[in-house]
């Protein structure tokens, strides 16, 4: 896959074989979700209360031993400090911080609480250089942090402890008080209710009240740590200005790729269509100086320029369908990747999920398609080809595969590198995988309309 080359074919016929696609494709999409069983919502909650522990256990683990050795380097170094060495001792302690808020930040999005990350300033040379981290405002916070998580952890994980185990403790009471001493008074018996069956009913009672409200607990647990995370780790101009920069690179990717299309657009109108109705003036005008004198040559001469007026025709709608082919916009993404696959030699496999974009994502989407099989086509040598557009989460994924030569490359210069370029401007990414001998997967992801 390198350059596009997409071929030329009468556009009455693609809409007339496809134009009960898209009901087709909403057909399987139906079908697809109709065979997916939902998951039991008991079940759900258990393994969101079992998610929620396992974080709340691996918080107070990581608070536990940041505590230790934040505290120790931070007192080691400013009693250092006039060594000098106590300021690099200091960084690393600042660094050890920012390790802990990592961690922490990863066990909050393994229980559903994802926040975003900050960035660090780098070492860099000189003396200067690598102190840079202690004039960092945030890695001080993630020192405080350190502090308050240990405080806040040793709180959360007693009380887990306490709700899970003293749950399970209190529904398996009837089991395991067998075994107490004869002389062990419980609670009923100190407020006046002796005897087994009081025994028996207030642990069960109790056992299940804490069971049943465990994955509230925990999960409330788990929200405080995310609120005091948010507070202290998440620097929101660090990530405001990554965002601009991120949005600001996609932007200028677009722009660049929406240059490099009406340049190749403008060369390809020059060297194809142009030139042909160049030709057409030409023909008409040297008929219509022989058609008194030569009628036999006027007349062939005529023939040649309706033939020349068929293929510029011909070119100018192959070039439309590059840009925002009518199938796109009347009929929808199934039919018009279809429409793709089906003016393709080789064959090629399309399924095609309902997925949610919008006009520009769209088009891109089309777009990706439409130059990955006019290379499949051009230049991979391959006797099979698959184009499948998937709805996974809030991203619509495309992969196109085939089963060629390989060799196709991101890399500047190569015709993919605009399509990642016009995916950038839809916040779209793209892979490919192409290595020698084949087979080429070429994967891209755009996110979808909420």
């Amino acid at each position: 896959m390198t350059d596009p080359d997409i071929r030329a074919e009468p556009a009455t016929e693609v809409l007339d074989l496809y134009d009960v696609l898209p009901d087709r494709a909403a057909a399987r999409a139906t079908d697809a979700r109709s065979g997916q069983s939902e998951e039991d919502p008991v079940t759900s909650m258990i393994k969101g209360a079992g998610r929620n522990l396992a974080a709340i256990i691996g918080m107070f683990a990581v608070s536990l031993a940041a505590f230790v050795a934040c505290t120790t380097l931070f007192s080691l170094g400013v009693g250092l400090i006039v060594l000098v060495v106590g300021l690099f001792i200091l960084v690393a302690c600042l660094i050890v911080a920012g390790w802990s808020s990592r961690m922490t930040m990863a066990l909050l999005d393994y229980a559903g609480i994802t926040l975003p990350r900050t960035r660090y300033p780098a070492a860099g040379p000189g003396f200067g250089g690598k102190l840079r981290r202690l004039a960092n405002a945030q890695s001080w916070r993630d020192l405080l942090h350190v502090l308050i998580n240990f405080i806040l952890s040793t709180i959360t994980f007693s009380l887990a402890l306490t709700w899970v185990f003293g749950g399970l403790g209190g529904v398996t009471y009837w089991f395991w008080s067998r075994w107490l001493p004869q002389d062990n008074q419980g609670l009923p018996e100190l407020l006046g209710y002796p005897g087994r069956i009081a025994e028996l009913t207030f642990n069960s009672v109790l056992g299940a009240l804490l069971l049943i409200t465990t994955p509230f607990v925990l999960r409330g647990l788990v929200r405080l740590h995310g609120a005091v995370a948010y507070a202290l780790l998440v620097d929101e101009t660090s990530a405001l200005r990554q965002q601009v920069s991120e949005l600001t690179q996609s932007r200028t990717a677009a722009g660049e790729a929406e240059v490099h299309t009406l340049r190749r657009l403008e060369r390809d109108l020059h060297d194809g269509p142009q030139q042909r109705l160049v030709r057409l003036g030409m023909d008409l005008s040297a008929a219509q100086r022989r058609l008194a004198d030569d009628p036999v040559q006027a007349r062939a001469l005529l023939d040649e320029a309706l033939q020349q007026s068929q293929d510029a025709l011909a070119e100018i709608r192959t070039l439309s369908r590059g840009i925002a082919p009518p199938i796109l916009a009347e009929q929808g993404l199934p039919a018009a990747i279809t429409a793709l696959a089906a003016r393709g030699t080789i064959p090629t496999s399309v399924e095609v999920d309902d997925v949610q974009l919008s006009d520009a994502a769209q088009n891109a989407a089309y777009f990706v398609v439409a130059e990955a099989l006019a290379n499949v086509e051009k230049h991979s040598r391959a006797r099979q080809a698959s184009v499948e557009v998937r709805g996974v989460g809030a991203l619509a994924v495309m992969n196109i595969t085939d089963n060629g030569i390989g060799g196709a490359s991101l890399a500047k210069g190569h015709g993919l590198s605009g399509l990642a370029d016009r995916l950038a401007g839809v916040d779209g990414t793209l892979t490919v995988s192409s290595p020698t001998g084949g087979p080429t997967q070429l994967t891209a992801t755009i996110p979808q309309q909420p």
